[in-house]
């Protein structure tokens, strides 16, 4: 009758517990690390759908999109959208995404101006015109660095026709 362990019994205790605890360690060091990034990305992705679902809503009820209005010419940057009730611009500039309402000839002031912060987002817009109407293509994704590395998470593709919601209601 045994009262206690040997010597190899505890060792072979010891290294089991050891090669868990490093394999533990380095897992919880990982989801440490990534959590806070990647609420970061979810938080981004946010703000990039709820451009998204602005920029529909504007599409939808659209009359057209211009390729210049005054000082403004749609590009990689810009977005000119013709609405019932005046003009609205997209803007791409320094990390963010500005919708302005522009003003009309006899207006001394822009209108309001609304702003998502996406300093990690790639937003791509191409304006695509026919007889018929329009439709605007939005290509968006999220760029982050992890451990040295670029990588795109959350890639989306829309496509959003002029006048859409109008014509299926007539």
């Amino acid at each position: 009758m045994r009262r206690g362990y040997s010597l190899v019994e505890l060792v072979v205790a010891m290294v089991v517990v050891s090669s868990v605890s490093i394999v533990l360690a380095g897992l919880f060091t990982t989801i440490i690390s990534d959590i806070p990034r990647l609420c970061g990305v979810v938080q981004e992705n946010t703000s990039v759908l709820n451009m998204l679902e602005q920029m529909h809503e504007d599409v939808d009820v659209a009359e057209g999109l211009p390729e210049s209005f005054g000082e403004y010419t749609t590009d990689k940057n810009l977005l000119l959208i013709e609405l019932p009730h005046g003009l609205v611009c997209y803007q791409l500039k320094d990390g963010k995404v500005l919708r302005r309402r522009l003003p009309a000839a006899q207006e001394q002031y822009e209108g309001e101006t609304k702003v998502w912060s996406v300093p990690n987002a790639k937003v791509e817009w191409q304006v695509r015109r026919n007889d018929r109407g329009g439709s605007v293509e939005v290509k968006t994704c999220i760029e982050h660095n992890i451990r040295g590395r670029s990588e795109e998470k959350m890639a989306n593709s829309y496509l959003f026709f002029v006048g859409a919601f109008r014509k299926v209601v007539e």
